[in-house]
């Protein structure tokens, strides 16, 4: 046999093994084999998460969706029920007066209710000497000295997540300018305006336990922990509502004080709110 009339043959052999290898392999992905592609994958989550009335975002399909407060709130602890003590989380995008920079947009809240973690537990550095560490001590005060703290820093074996000074000490941070450098970032630079420069040392231990100290981004934006998912919806509305009350008063030129439970109201300086969870999608709120 010549070659010229062997090449159909094997042309045509060539193309049958070809059509069984593309049965063999098409039938090897098949359902059955239990076999998923990562779009697989992601398209059957995206699909549970629709069947759940959310996608990321808050969204449902290609319309905006947006619940109030007490809704969101049991749509995400439904989400997690395996960890009641995942934090709720705020996003919240202010519109500030001429006067205000949107970089100096910060303040300090004391919340109705604590959103301490029960698994972490944040480290409360006091300077101070004298009457006044005994008493930071006996407050509950995690860490109390003078400049052997400050070295400690520096090398970085000692990382504060609140700290709070008396006046006499406060001369130490005035004359360290690396520590300013190393704090200033971090939202600890003490401040008398923030009540972390104070001689009231036990007043202050208090409220550092309670308070949360937010700040927006380059764009306006505060973000925070504001609650746990085991909170009641009445918990988590009355946080929510102390930490928005502080937000609009700072972004319209005030002080940012908050007295009493603050009234459950919509706010001008606050022109948008997402809630989430630590797993759960981000869900705009209709009624903050």
């Amino acid at each position: 046999m010549s070659f010229s009339s062997a090449r159909p043959m094997l042309a045509s052999a060539v193309h049958q093994l070809h059509q069984s290898t593309s049965r063999a392999f098409s039938s090897s992905s098949t359902v059955g084999s239990k076999v998923l592609s990562p779009l697989n994958k992601t398209s059957i989550a995206r699909q549970q998460r629709l069947n759940k009335g959310l996608v990321k975002g808050g969204k449902r399909g290609k319309g905006k969706q947006t619940m109030t407060l007490d809704e969101a709130s049991r749509v995400l602890a439904s989400w997690s029920p395996a960890t009641p003590n995942a934090a709720y989380e705020i996003n919240v995008t202010t519109k500030t007066s001429g006067t205000i920079q949107l970089n100096a947009l910060r303040g300090r809240v004391f919340l109705p209710h604590s959103c301490a973690s029960a698994t972490k537990q944040s480290t409360l550095v006091v300077f101070a000497s004298g009457q006044a560490a005994q008493a930071a001590r006996e407050a509950g005060a995690d860490v109390v000295g003078g400049q052997e703290l400050i070295d400690e820093i520096l090398a970085g074996n000692l990382n504060p997540d609140k700290l709070i000074t008396t006046t006499e000490m406060f001369a130490l941070f005035q004359r360290n300018p690396t520590l300013a450098r190393t704090l200033g970032p971090r939202g600890l630079m003490p401040s008398a305006k923030r009540g972390t420069v104070t001689d009231d040392i036990t007043q202050a231990v208090k409220e550092a336990r309670g308070g949360l100290d937010w700040k927006g981004d380059s764009k306006g934006i505060v973000r925070a922990a504001i609650g746990r998912l085991h909170f009641q919806p009445d918990q988590l509305a009355d946080n929510v509502h102390t930490l928005l009350a502080s937000v609009a008063d700072i972004a319209q030129g005030g002080n940012g004080t908050v007295n009493g439970t603050p009234s459950r109201v919509k706010r001008p300086a606050i022109t948008r709110v997402l809630i989430s969870s630590t797993q759960g999608p981000g869900i705009e709120i209709s009624d903050a």
